[in-house]
């Protein structure tokens, strides 16, 4: 069966795909792109951090420098010269503390940002995608993607602070040292760039191996979703094993390539640690001789120390930053692989006005004509074909509707705005899934849509009616918070029938001028699809409404009855006329009908709606009766 379980939850609860406000069009073309349109989302956050930060970083510069002066004016024996000094060293004590906490306070504003800002905008794009993002992605990987590589994707605007003030940090420590002395200026402007080059030949082979991590890890976390989702009809069917076995292999699949990326980054830190500790010792090294030659002072070697010291942090950051563009990079090609998904319905560049209230419906493909105002059935012996005839009714794929559209008062409903569509047109799939949170709210989606429209009748004598009409009055009589009753994800916690038949209350409360249900009582007992059949009925009486089932109770009910075979309509009728046929209609009919009701096929010229309780009551009255006889002779 077709899904259109997301793109109806978007219409139910009013936020068409025109209607939503999208936080932005970022370009996809590729990485750079995308990271500079996020940053000019950010810009005045990511200038404070780099100010901050380089500020924060010349503080650090400007201690070695000081305390060098200081010493030389020790020995020296003036003190109120030390003095002086000591209190620049103070003064840079105070601005580096306070710059420290500003550039961190940056640094997590532009993480949180650009990170939750990323996840918004996939949150966004999945929900205007409708089911085209989960028909070519899996919903692990979407998990994912929000969960895992927007967090990523913030890292690197958190990193660029410190990066830009220790490249600014170094080059001021290079100018200095390089005016003290030729050879410490040459050893720093030469060995910086060295070492940071040895560190990023690691970089190539460590974003590989994360890129298999991740996806490894997103095979995981789709497999984990999967079984959660199916863990009732695993356990049914003694499919857990089998499971536990696929995530088990998994698992280790994911593991063995979190090694390689522990192996790969193990080396990289240590280097992070042994090539600065090369450059320090060469540093002092050369400093301690010239001292000797009389060429420095030994203030001056205490301050080509402390830079020598000083520059392992500008470094490290840059080793770091490398890490965090690795992981940020491969994060972000995930993301534009998930936004590079195109809706599977998109409003028109010219749209026309919808057409008036009232208005039929016309599925060119199969040839059937929804008469509005009427309760019309559609059958098949195939229950995907009438559900793909259903889906295009509610416009769920464009590309579709190009071989086979649909027209609405003669319009063709594609160039007919989404919103607008959504609006008058509700389909309701036979497998919904409920929305987290309170119960009321997750039903009376009109109270969320048109909130003046819904405060015209009262909000519980509406959402009682429509538990009615679904015979779900004693499902939320059993919670004990009834309406308020918080709702788990996708309604896990209630049964398949009563899953249904809450989906069915919410899809009467749109009071939808076309509603279409698919299968909507395929989860429930005879009885309780007697007390639906009827209370849709009364419901939906005087308004156009299709349902696609074979269930001889509902079909005893409605208006019209279109017979499909195979997605091509053949017939059409009441349910008692199409019961009497004796032609190849009639038999096509009888045989969906009678597979529905055990085989209870009747003869031809049976007339199922002499019956008061309807067409199956009589089916099994004629048969008793034929088997009394039997037993009597």
């Amino acid at each position: 069966m077709p899904v259109v379980d997301q793109a109806v939850n978007s219409a139910e609860l009013g936020t068409p795909l025109g209607r939503r406000r999208a936080p932005g069009a970022p370009p996809l073309g590729s990485v750079p792109r995308f990271l500079l349109w996020q940053a000019g989302r950010q810009p005045w956050t990511l200038a404070g951090g780099v100010l901050f930060g380089v500020v924060w970083m010349l503080c650090q510069v400007a201690w070695p420098y000081l305390l060098g002066r200081a010493v030389d004016e020790g020995v020296t024996g003036r003190a109120g010269d030390v003095v002086r000094w000591c209190a620049a060293l103070l003064a840079v004590a105070c601005v580096q503390a306070a710059t420290t906490t500003l550039r961190h306070r940056m640094a997590v504003t532009n993480w949180l940002r650009s990170s939750l800002g990323v996840a918004r905008l996939i949150g966004h794009h999945s929900a205007d995608t409708g089911h085209a993002i989960t028909a070519t992605t899996a919903q692990g990987e979407i998990v994912a993607t929000v969960s895992g590589d927007a967090l990523r994707l913030g890292e690197m605007f958190d990193v660029v602070a410190r990066l830009v003030g220790g490249v600014v940090a170094y080059l001021c420590v290079a100018v200095v040292v390089l005016l003290r002395s030729t050879l410490l200026g040459v050893l720093v402007l030469v060995g910086v760039p060295v070492l940071a080059a040895a560190l990023t030949v690691l970089i190539g082979p460590l974003q590989r191996r994360q890129q298999d991590y991740r996806q490894e890890t997103g095979l995981l976390t789709t497999l984990g979703a999967d079984t959660v989702s199916g863990l009732r009809v695993l356990r049914g069917i003694g499919g857990e094993d089998a499971f536990v076995d696929r995530y088990a292999r998994q698992s280790q699949r994911a593991r063995v390539a979190a090694v390689e990326v522990a192996r790969t980054q193990s080396w990289l830190d240590g280097m992070q640690v042994l090539l600065p500790g090369i450059l320090v010792a060469a540093l002092v090294w050369a400093g301690a001789r010239l001292v000797a030659q009389g060429v420095l002072t030994a203030g001056e070697l205490v301050t080509v120390y402390g830079y020598a010291t000083f520059l392992v942090i500008p470094l490290r950051t840059g080793a770091e930053a490398a890490q965090v563009f690795t992981r940020g990079v491969v994060a972000t090609r995930r993301v534009l692989a998930v936004l590079r998904i195109r809706p599977a319905v998109q409003d028109p560049g010219d749209p026309v006005e919808p057409p008036p209230h009232g208005s039929p419906l016309e599925d060119v493909a199969s040839g059937l004509v929804v008469r509005p105002g009427r309760f019309t059935a559609v059958v098949d012996p195939d229950p995907d074909a009438a559900a793909a005839v259903a889906t295009r009714l509610g416009r769920f794929d464009d590309a579709v509707l190009r071989d086979a559209p649909v027209l609405w008062g003669g319009v063709d409903h594609r160039s007919v705005r989404v919103r607008e569509v959504r609006r008058r047109i509700v389909v309701s799939d036979s497998t919904p899934h409920l929305f987290a949170g309170p119960l009321v709210d997750g039903l009376d989606v009109l109270a969320v849509r048109e909130p003046d429209r819904a405060r015209a009748h009262p909000r519980r004598h509406r959402v009682d009616a429509a538990l009615q009409a679904a015979a779900a009055r004693e499902t939320v009589d059993a919670l004990p918070a009834g309406l308020a009753e918080s709702v788990a994800e996708r309604g896990r916690t209630f049964s398949g029938g009563q899953r249904q038949r809450l989906s069915l209350a919410r899809a009467l409360l749109t009071d939808a001028e076309v509603l279409v249900l698919i299968e909507p009582t395929s989860a429930v007992d005879a009885h309780t699809e007697s007390l639906i059949a009827s209370g849709v009925r009364r419901a939906r009486d005087g308004r156009t409404t299709v349902v696609v089932t074979a269930s001889p109770l509902l079909l005893d009910r409605v208006d019209d009855v279109a017979v499909l075979d195979h997605g091509r309509l053949v017939g059409a009728g009441t349910h008692g006329e199409l019961m009497r046929r004796d032609d190849e209609v009639g038999e096509l009919y009888r045989s969906v009908v009678a597979r529905t009701t055990s085989d209870a096929e009747p003869d031809p010229g049976t007339d199922p709606s002499d019956a008061e309780a309807g067409g199956v009551d009589a089916l099994w009255e004629h048969d008793q009766e034929d088997r009394d006889a039997a037993t009597d002779r």
